[in-house]
Order: structure tokens, then sequence, then C-alpha cells
């Protein structure tokens, strides 16, 4: 008869095996699209290394950080801090190597007048919000429910929800300098302005797989609607208010009640 936590171990174990494995095919993808942007599609060396870690470095670490934290405990503060510190990094970056030749606007940094700016958030704001909404009706009648790891992440506390607020303003301006200003506009030459957007819209979706499925889901349609005000609009202005104020909403205002119930009672 085996031990009561017999079973504890082998699911551990099961889940460092799946994460060991998501990371050496990272590793072998990370390379194979280096070499291929570098050397096939003729991209800059600065460029296609910056793109290889945004496309494939940065999703597989999330995939591979997915089955250890199922069924965790998580500490928000900590957690959150650490996210901040990883979006602010991963924006520089691509503020850094995207403007050094053609300055903000290489990156869609461009100013709209107060009206088209205020409209264009406006919409994208109300148009995720609807996807969040629909998700949440489609879920009631299907059975779906979010991960509890994202109700674990929902910010409680009065200094949780400022820091969460900061947290907000890193999501809203790294990702966006990354999977919109940065990509689209350095991915298009190889595969087109629609094949660029759908390649970062489907990468900024894995990225949120501790969100559950149903998370990925709904990041990526709205993912497809900030990529697609950001080249209609032509500027990263709109989407990147529009993040910010769609985490604030869903985050700090909303909260619970844009998620399905949990599938079993967390803490």
């Amino acid at each position: 008869m085996s031990a009561p936590g017999d079973g504890v171990l082998q699911t551990r174990a099961r889940r460092v095996a799946a994460a060991k494995a998501v990371a050496g095919m990272g590793v072998l993808a990370f390379w194979t699209v280096l070499l291929a942007l570098a050397t096939v599609a003729e991209v800059a060396l600065l460029d296609a290394i910056l793109l290889s870690i945004l496309l494939v470095a940065v999703p597989t670490m999330a995939l591979a950080q997915a089955p250890l934290v199922a069924g965790a405990t998580i500490e928000r503060m900590p957690a959150y801090w650490s996210s901040i510190a990883t979006l602010w990094l991963i924006g520089s970056a691509c503020w850094f190597v995207g403007t050094r030749t053609q300055g903000p606007s290489a990156l869609g940094l461009v100013a709209l007048p107060p009206g088209a700016l205020a409209a264009w958030t406006a919409a994208l704001t109300a148009a995720a919000l609807a996807v969040i909404g629909g998700f949440r009706w489609l879920a009631d009648r299907t059975g779906g429910v979010d991960s509890d790891l994202l109700r674990q992440l929902l910010p409680r506390t009065r200094d949780e929800k400022i820091v969460f607020g900061i947290l907000s303003v890193a999501a809203g301006t790294g990702e966006e300098l990354a999977y919109r200003g940065y990509v689209i506009p350095v991915l298009a030459p190889v595969l087109g302005v629609i094949g660029a957007a759908v390649v970062s819209t489907a990468v900024f979706a894995v990225m949120h797989v501790y969100q559950g499925t149903m998370g990925i889901l709904r990041t990526g349609v709205m993912g497809a609607f900030l990529a697609g005000g950001f080249l209609a609009s032509g500027s990263l202005w709109p989407p990147i208010l529009a993040h910010t104020l769609i985490d604030v909403l869903a985050g700090i205002v909303l909260g619970e009640r844009l998620l399905t119930e949990p599938t079993e009672p967390v803490e």
C-alpha cells in the first residue's frame, strides 16, 4: 500500500517532467526561429534575437511554469512585483531596440488628436469588456470555468489594489510595446501585416496560459481587437491606454463579478 503522500509526489514529478519537456522544446524552437529570422528572412541580428525571445522564449516560460503552479497557493504581492519587473524589462528592451533607427514612431508611438485618442481608447476598452462579458455568458451556458489561479491573483486589500494598479500600467505599456508596437512592424516584412498581427496575437494569448483554456481564448480575442486598433488608428497610444484601463477595471473595479464560479473553494 502506498503512503498518502506518494500520490502528491508522483503528481509533482509529472508536473516537473512536463515543465522540463516544454522547456526543452522551447530551446530547440528558439534557435530554429532565431536562425530562420537571421538567415532566411535576413532580419537584423538584434531584431532576430529580440523577436525570438518575445515569440518563443517568453511564451515557453509561461507554458513551462503553468504545470508547476497548478493547484498552488499564490502570494499576490511577490507575484505582482515580479510581473511588474518582467514587463518593464520586456518593454524597455523593445523600446531601446525598436527606436534605435527611426525613433518612437517606429513603435507606433505617434500622437493623435485628443478626440481621436479618446474615441479609439473608449472603443477598444468597450470592445474588450464586451469580450470578457461574452466569454462569461458563454461559460455560464457551457460549464466553462476560469482557473483558480486567476481568481487567486485578484487583489483584495488596499495595498494590493495599489500595486495591481502599477501592474496594470506595466502590462498596458510593456505588452503593447512588445507585441503590438515592436513585433508587428518588425515581423510585417517577413509575414505581411496580417500575418504578423496573427502571430503576435497568438503568442500574446499563450502568454496568459495561467488563466486556463478559456482565458487563453479570451485574451486572444482581446489581443486581436488591440492589434486591429493599433493598425487602424496608426498609433500605439489607444491600445496602451485601453489595455491599462481593461486591467484596472477587470482586476480592481469589477473583479470576481467577471469570473465564473471556481471548480473548488479557493482561499
